[in-house]
């Protein structure tokens, strides 16, 4: 009897060994700054899939699940399948994860995926290279990167997806270059500008861009009716930069050619009056790194506001203008100290200093006789204008209260329209709402990881969301891009 149930219990285990298993499909390398996907898929009668939502401290997404049912030798199972995609930045394991299928515990295998270097794509059809306008470098000073894609004319592109780039260890910004798209010896080129701007000195390396290529795959079988056969997706790689970043004195972060100027409207007020003060920066250079300038004077009250700064790239480099407004309202005389600029000139390669002068204003005290003079003008009576009474009969009376009432009615109707357009206007979208109600920063990379290489301030934000332990202050700067981008989910 006990070798029957033995053998019954051998048949069955065999039979859901038969009928049950999981499979890992996806590749063994990925590339840096790419996301990586890889798929779970299960077979059984069964089946209960563990929760994945890390893997190596890294956030994993759930891009969907698809089901189908078949059946082999008279017997019914199920197959589910689970796409997942993470953003890893070194070499990971996908680890071994626990299934339940038919009652029963089985074990995913488990995968190394090492980093993958990628070299420049070498093709007679395509070609993407980057060419930088210098290779050494001071931090902050700006370096103009040219990205140029060509590919033959005659063929078939359905479709190119420019998968916006991440310059680790490089703030940067999108020149603005319109008609950079022509033909050239029988290819179409189309030319892309940025200007990076090194955050730290040392080694710096960009590595490979890269440009995804949809196009009609001309060895199908279709022959003349190309458009019904499925489109062949193909990444074509850039070349690598090398870049030599020296560091900035010490105490200076800016570094090009400026020039400072601060101007005043009036010498000498009276007492409660306000002297208007103008601060100008213009030059080359990298404004963005300009910090705000401030005033302190005693026996004063300072009003400013936020200083306008404007930048333009130019065959001179990074041009641009600090422009700021202070509202000065003394109690007494007071003098306007000068304000100083220091930066490094790479041309005299020393460290220039600059200063505005410093100004004098003279307050006058009000004497007794315009003081009395003020105070009488203050106590005028004024004129009375006269009011016509005029009789009104009743007929005028229910004339003006229907009116009245007719207004009165108007009025309200708007009154409540207004309430219910400013209610709706008001709310999130759901998206807005989905991030506002993350509690940790691991729910909110799973709604943001679908948007990666939307926007590179977002991704910016993503990859420092994913760091940062200040997660309150990085989800109210991740919602308000959010609502500047108006992005739809």
């Amino acid at each position: 009897m006990k070798t029957v149930v033995k053998s019954l219990i051998i048949i069955f285990i065999l039979t859901l060994e038969l009928f049950s298993s999981v499979n890992l499909n996806s590749a063994n390398s990925f590339v840096k700054g790419e996301p990586f996907t890889f798929e779970l898929e299960v077979t059984g009668s069964s089946i209960k899939f563990p929760k994945i939502e890390k893997i190596d401290s890294y956030v994993v997404q759930n891009l969907g699940t698809s089901r189908s049912l078949q059946i082999i030798n008279g017997n019914y199972s199920e197959k589910i399948s689970q796409k997942f995609q993470i953003l890893p930045q070194k070499d990971f394991t996908i680890p071994s994860f626990t299934f339940e299928i038919d009652g029963v515990e089985i074990q995913s295998p488990s995968r190394k995926i090492t980093q993958r270097i990628v070299n420049k794509t070498i093709s007679n059809n395509f070609d993407l290279q980057l060419n930088a306008s210098k290779q050494e470098a001071y931090v902050g000073e700006d370096i103009l990167l040219k990205l140029i894609f060509k590919y033959k004319k005659s063929l078939q592109i359905t479709n190119l997806g420019f998968e916006p780039p991440h310059f680790e260890n490089f703030w940067y910004k999108k020149v603005d270059n319109k008609n950079r798209r022509y033909e050239e010896n029988g290819y179409i080129v189309q030319e892309l500008e940025y200007l990076l701007f090194p955050q730290k000195e040392g080694k710096l390396k960009v590595n490979p861009l890269a440009i995804i290529v949809q196009l009609v795959n001309q060895n199908s079988n279709y022959g003349n009716f190309s458009f019904l056969s499925v489109p062949v997706e193909k990444r074509v790689y850039s070349n690598s930069l090398d870049f030599d970043i020296k560091p900035l004195p010490k105490s200076v972060n800016l570094i090009g050619d400026f020039d400072i100027n601060a101007t005043i409207d009036k010498t000498e007020i009276k007492e409660g009056e306000s002297v208007s003060l103008k601060l100008d920066i213009k030059g080359v250079g990298n404004f963005d790194d300009l910090e705000d300038f401030k005033l302190d004077i005693q026996n004063a009250t300072i009003y400013d506001n936020k200083p306008q700064i404007k930048t333009a790239y130019s065959k001179k480099g990074f041009e641009g203008s600090y422009e700021k407004i202070f509202s000065i309202v003394p109690s007494s005389s007071i003098t306007i100290p000068s304000f100083k600029l220091r930066y490094f000139d790479k041309t005299q390669k020393k460290v220039i200093e600059k200063e505005t002068k410093e100004f004098k204003v003279k307050v006058n005290s009000l004497n007794k006789q315009e003081i009395s003079s003020k105070l009488e003008k203050s106590n005028e009576p004024k004129e009375i204008e006269k009011v016509i009474e005029k009789s009104i009969t009743l007929k005028d009376k229910l004339l003006y209260f229907s009116l009245g009432s007719l207004v009165t009615i108007l009025i309200f109707g708007l009154y409540i329209y207004a309430r219910i357009y400013k209610q709706k206007t008001k709310e999130d979208k759901p998206l807005i709402k989905k991030l506002k109600s993350c509690k940790t920063k691991e729910e909110m990379l799973k709604l943001l990881l679908p948007y990666l290489k939307y926007d590179s301030q977002l991704d910016e934000l993503i990859f420092e969301c994913e760091k940062t332990k200040d997660f309150k202050g990085t989800q109210k700067a991740i919602i308000s891009l959010v609502k500047q981008l108006d992005i739809k989910g």
